[in-house]
């Protein structure tokens, strides 16, 4: 079993090789080639946060468009590009281990298991006490290329077009709580712009070009960045960094037109309708604004920003959140692993039960005989599926089971995760500052973006973690499952937000989801790391020094 575990370890890491050679050579051709206004969508649509009316579950992985990176190499990229909070804040990190939430052996075993025993002291010092200067959270890439308007012009087309935006977009998306309606009906966005500006004595726009190429031409996207922008090189991140600018919007509209949820009156919107109109709103602002006296953003850029999608290397900062976010997680896991290895041959019985840990709801999965859930420490919530081992030989019904229970909570469990790390230090959930709009939305006041993930409510004091995976079978079986599945997503055909067979065997390998393995006949527990399954040992009712053992878990 050595042997076929050892054939596992290399194949993983030549596959994340390969995606990250597909994912330069994507980007370098799409910066290098023309402008492509179909693509550019395509690709907004995937990074764009999915957004239900109702701030509903959206069963997606918020980050699915990293998915084929390593779990902590995808919250790194999309922190830095961006600008998405994948993690709690190093004060919040430290706060739950001064709490005893995050237990000091389990700290060092993660330490030792990461940086080796020999440095263990030279990191438990970065992780615990060293303070990172202010440019150690430099702002993230998404947003530096449109901050040249205000270098160069001195001026925020933001500040004047959002708020015009967003009341017209939230009247028109309206689910019938306005008092006002909006006065076309049934047909797309932009052709109820050109009714309503063809018959209403109040127009939409301060100057007449906007409103020109709105009611006479039908301009492209590429024709109106040629105006604003002119560079061609630029177009895609100037997208990107006006899209990202009210992520929570777009991520609806880009929702709305896949076919999740139609608007109630018959009519529609797309992510093209609202990147014109958008477009033709900069233009009458800086119009407005600067009369003749502006030219396309590109004309007197000295420097450039740094390519949104170039590669983001890891720094000391992010290894040390990457090693607090395992810690979190495996102070959870020790306590359920540990009453699972009470009836193994290898394990003592000295086990001590723990405190309850404020986790989400989907945090635990368990997929084996209801004997072998039984050992799971009083007080933790499981999803349980009934599975026996002697009656899958070959995996074919464990295989069945995975690609409904891995993407389904396993995007249930970040979404709690995101939405948790993304409103540490927010003012999110104040009264004070929601504004609802059109029952189908929270804003940060009348002037801000809809709010993406769950309501504060829902994650508020909940430790960050992913779901565990706990499944009874032979560890070879399981190797044969997870070929399978990662064969079917490498002959799988392309499609938005996909949560399917092809993508299961990437949640797995990419350890999106924790996945631990019981032999049903030794009782010896496997932790999947890495690319290879790991032999764990208990260390919850042991002293912190019998823990220092690199390779155990």
């Amino acid at each position: 079993m050595r042997n076929e575990n050892r054939r596992w370890v290399q194949r993983p890491a030549g596959r994340q090789k390969d995606f990250v050679k597909r994912y330069l050579l994507l980007h370098m051709t799409a910066r290098n080639n023309s402008f492509d206004e179909h693509v550019v969508l395509h690709e907004l649509r995937q990074f764009l946060p999915a957004l239900l009316p109702g701030r509903a579950f959206t069963r997606r992985n918020p980050l699915e468009a990293f998915q084929d990176f390593h779990f902590h190499d995808a919250l790194r990229h999309a922190s830095e590009m961006l600008g998405y909070k994948t993690s709690l804040s190093l004060e919040e990190y430290r706060s739950l281990y001064n709490s005893k939430r995050v237990k000091p052996d389990v700290l060092e075993k993660v330490l030792v298991e990461k940086k080796g025993a020999a440095k263990t002291f030279e990191w438990q010092d970065k992780v615990l006490m060293k303070k990172y200067p202010a440019d150690a959270e430099a702002a993230p890439r998404i947003g530096r290329l449109r901050a040249y308007w205000q270098k160069q012009y001195n001026t925020d087309p933001d500040a004047r077009v959002h708020p015009r935006l967003f009341r017209i977009l939230g009247n028109f998306l309206d689910h019938g709580v306005s008092d006002w309606s909006f006065p076309v009906r049934g047909q797309s966005f932009l052709d109820s712009m050109r009714e309503m500006e063809t018959n209403s004595f109040i127009s939409a726009f301060n100057t007449p070009r906007a409103r020109k190429l709105l009611l006479q031409t039908s301009p492209s996207i590429g024709d109106l960045l040629a105006i604003v922008v002119g560079d061609e090189a630029l177009f895609r991140q100037y997208l990107f960094d006006q899209q990202f600018a009210h992520r929570g919007w777009s991520g609806l509209v880009a929702t709305l037109e896949s076919g999740r949820n139609s608007l109630p009156n018959g009519s529609s919107v797309t992510l093209r309708e609202l990147i014109v109109f958008e477009l033709l709103l900069e233009i009458d602002v800086l119009d407005a604004r600067l009369g003749k006296h502006w030219e396309p953003l590109a004309s007197h850029l000295t420097t450039r920003p740094d390519d949104l999608f170039d590669p983001v290397p890891a720094s000391e900062k992010s290894e040390v959140l990457a090693i607090w976010q395992e810690a979190v997680e495996w102070s959870y896991y020790e306590e359920i692993l540990a009453g699972l290895c009470r009836n193994s041959p290898n394990e003592d019985s000295g086990y001590v039960a723990g405190m309850a840990y404020a986790s989400a709801p989907d945090t635990l999965c368990m997929i084996g005989r209801p004997s072998t859930a039984r050992n799971i420490p009083p007080g933790h919530r499981a999803h349980l599926n009934s599975y026996d081992f002697s009656l899958d030989r070959d995996g074919e019904e464990l295989e069945k089971i995975l690609e409904t229970v891995v993407p389904a909570l396993g995007a249930e469990n970040l979404e709690y995760l995101f939405s948790r790390t993304g409103h540490a230090n927010s003012d999110a959930g104040n009264a004070l500052t929601d504004e609802i709009i059109g029952l189908f939305g929270v804003a940060d006041g009348a002037r801000g973006d809809l709010r993406t993930g769950l309501p504060t409510e829902l994650t508020e004091g909940l430790e960050p973690m992913r779901l565990l995976c706990i499944v009874e079978q032979f560890p070879e079986t399981v190797w044969r499952v997870i070929d399978r599945l990662n064969a079917s997503h490498s002959q799988g055909t392309a499609g938005r937000r996909s949560v399917g067979r092809r993508s299961v065997g990437r949640w797995i390998m990419n350890e999106w989801i924790r996945l631990v393995v019981i032999d049903p006949v030794t009782r010896e527990l496997r932790v999947l790391k890495n690319g290879e399954m790991v032999s764990y040992k208990s260390g919850y009712h042991r002293s912190k020094y019998s823990l220092s053992v690199a390779g155990d878990w």
